[in-house]
């Protein structure tokens, strides 16, 4: 596969799982910590967690472009830096939270707040890696090998006898 196809399959698997991680993200956090925080497992919250992880995963670790993983990273990242900057310099926590409905303030705080800057950091790590931005080597065509020259005919040993049955 061509480095362009690569990176064009890859930047749309980036761009189709960036959604899907913050839905997986928010949903499983509200749902785990806040809304019912318990001891116990939460059966629907722990399986959009571990798939949001299993996405997280393939992206990091797939052959796939690293555009698959620079572009989750960089608006997870973008997400939680600005947060951060926004608390640190004496702001309010809710950063653009006139652009959220009302209906999703608790999620989007939730991904906001807790999972963003980290899910950010791990996907821009693993996009920096040279390697992942080099295609497969192509296959060098060498030419065969000639044919070693008929070395001067040695003699050839006599054959061996025939084994004589023995009587034990």
């Amino acid at each position: 596969m061509r480095n362009g196809v690569r990176h064009l399959i890859g930047a749309g698997a980036g761009l189709l799982a960036t959604p899907l991680i913050a839905a997986g993200l928010s949903y499983g956090a509200v749902e785990r910590y806040v809304r019912m925080p318990k001891i116990t497992v939460d059966w629907i919250a722990m399986p959009v967690f571990v798939g949001a992880f299993v996405v997280i995963g393939v992206l990091v670790g797939s052959r796939l472009s690293p555009l698959a993983s620079l572009l989750p990273g960089l608006v997870f990242g973008g997400l939680g830096g600005a947060s951060l900057a926004r608390i640190g310099l004496g702001g309010d926590h809710t950063l653009w939270f006139d652009l959220v409905p009302r209906e999703y303030h608790l999620l989007y705080a939730a991904l906001l707040n807790n999972w963003s800057l980290p899910v950010g950091c791990v996907l821009l790590v693993a996009s920096a890696f040279p390697s992942r931005w080099r295609g497969k080597a192509a296959a060098r065509h060498e030419p065969p090998a000639a044919p070693p020259e008929e070395e001067a005919a040695a003699p050839e040993p006599p054959p061996l006898p025939k084994r004589i049955p023995s009587r034990y």
